[in-house]
């Protein structure tokens, strides 16, 4: 009677090399971290495909203008918008962003600390990030801490309630502190010199995959070894094709030479020429010495199978880091409009978790810490006792482009006409915000107008719009209200509209 069991947790020879062994996410980590970061870094610096996932992973989740602030603060009716601390908040965030402005110890902009933050996430798994208060003109700076200070093999029991693990103390399972390695060229390992920092003090970023997971791993951990073998196979591929295409060789006596008048002794033998070596032109062909030939040597590379076991590891690669085989190669062959759209969407459902994960353990967490300080240091005029009202802000990831702009316009315009989506919801997967979009072209139709030139100039026939459903009556005068609004509110500021624009764009 055959039993019932799970064929994948069968032992025979056939599962031998099968490792069926339970550790914990510590005690993984704790064995593995250390080489498998490592390693990670040296394919970095080394694989061009290693770099080209890492590229692909800071430019789809940052972008080249990194996540924007929206403040969506209103007035204390809940109803109007407050433009003025929503300006004042938007501002001031920008000022911060500039390079030197928000960070500490370093000269970044707050899109390289995000580049790098990313960056640092998919090679090592992990990035820590030290907050410093009452420091910078807004009184609040971060500072990028390599994982690589935290020491791994950190690891002991203080009391009942207190333990270390990886380098992170925890009191009743909460972490408490950090221990940061002195800063230095041998400040990798040595846990003896390491610094004990309140958590409050301390952002500690990766990717959760696991219940109870304390450290972060590289992301591309289970496509490593493949990446590594392919490139010792490239290598030694590469170095084959090479000696093939040397046309090398040796010389061997022929067998009449060989059976010639026999050994006669060592005299005779001192006397007869020997080649080590013939110089060669393009065009041209030695004479050899009588009794002596040439045999080339042929390895046969470059092989046929090479570009398809080449593309089937790639294939394999590409998996584990969850990106399309084609962007990740570079390989466009085989692509064509239909097969291109199912991937990028599919892909970009990865890019959006990924963005929405940078933003919940950065972004919501930094914004109030930078918000109280510039408060408290007058960078906003704003008023402390409302600041549960400026907390009102949203967070606008970078968008991507259609892949067909005039096929996916034509489906957008069939879907507004039918009512599945809304003008908003178009915007919104462009990265926008539509209220910005009426904004902006009400001050474009503006300049326009006061430029002289009409619409019919600038597309060649009337454009009245009959053909896009027009927003309902309210909506319309609701935004035409915001609109005059916000133009006396910067005229009475003295700001010049046009510039203004540009400095939101």
């Amino acid at each position: 009677m055959a039993k019932r069991q799970f064929l994948a947790a069968a032992q025979s020879r056939l599962t031998m090399d099968w490792p069926a062994v339970n550790l914990s996410s510590d005690e993984q980590l704790t064995r593995n971290l250390r080489a498998l970061r490592g390693r990670s870094r040296w394919l970095a610096d080394n694989n061009g495909y290693y770099m080209r996932y890492i590229g692909m992973c800071t430019m789809n989740i940052v972008g080249p203008s990194g996540v924007r602030l929206e403040s969506k603060v209103l007035k204390a009716n809940g109803v109007d918008a407050d433009t003025t601390a929503n300006m004042q908040i938007e501002l001031a965030w920008r000022e911060w962003s500039k390079k030197g402005v928000c960070t500490r110890r370093s000269k970044f902009t707050r899109v390289d600390l995000e580049r790098i933050i990313i960056g640092s996430v998919v090679r090592d798994g992990e990035v820590l990030i030290r907050k410093w208060f009452g420091y910078g003109s807004h009184g609040y700076q971060l500072e990028l801490i390599d994982p690589m200070r935290l020491p791994v093999d950190l690891n002991k029991t203080i009391d009942n309630r207190t333990e270390i693990i990886n380098g992170i103390e925890y009191v009743d399972g909460e972490v408490s502190a950090y221990y940061i390695g002195k800063r230095g060229l041998k400040c990798d390992y040595d846990a003896t010199q390491a610094e004990r920092v309140p958590a409050r003090f301390i952002e500690h970023l990766f990717f959760p995959l696991w219940p109870e997971q304390k450290r972060g791993f590289p992301w591309l951990a289970s496509g490593m070894q493949r990446l590594h073998m392919m490139d010792r196979y490239e290598n030694a591929e590469v170095i084959a094709a090479r000696v093939a295409a040397e046309n090398g060789g040796g010389f061997f006596k022929t067998s009449a030479a060989v059976e010639g008048d026999g050994f006669t002794g060592d005299a005779e033998d001192d006397g007869e020429a020997e080649i080590e070596y013939m110089e060669s032109e393009a065009g041209s062909f030695g004479k050899l010495p009588e009794g002596w030939e040439f045999q080339q040597f042929d390895p046969k590379h470059p092989t046929n199978a090479f570009e398809a076991l080449h593309s089937k590891l790639l294939r394999g690669i590409a998996a584990a880091g969850n990106v399309p085989y084609f962007s990740f190669a570079n390989d466009l062959g085989d692509v064509n409009y239909s097969s291109a759209r199912v991937g990028i969407l599919e892909v970009r459902d990865n890019w959006q978790e990924k963005q929405n994960w940078l933003v919940s353990w950065l972004h919501e967490i930094i914004y109030p810490e930078w918000l109280r300080m510039a408060i408290t240091t007058g960078v906003l005029n704003l008023s402390p006792s409302d600041i549960w009202r400026y907390q009102r802000v949203s967070w606008a990831p970078r968008a991507w482009n259609w892949v067909d702009p005039e096929k996916e316009a034509k489906g957008n315009l069939q879907k507004v006409k039918m009512g599945s989506a809304s003008l908003s919801d178009i915007a919104a997967e462009q990265g926008k915000e539509f209220e910005e979009v009426v904004e902006q072209l009400a001050r474009d139709k503006a300049m326009l107008e006061a430029a002289g030139i009409s619409l019919v100039d600038v597309f060649g026939e009337s454009s009245t719009g009959a053909d896009v459903p027009q927003p309902s009556t309210g909506r319309a005068q609701d935004l035409l209200r915001r609109i005059e609004e916000l133009e006396r509110r910067l005229a009475g500021m003295n700001i010049n509209g046009q510039r203004y624009a540009k400095s939101l764009s």
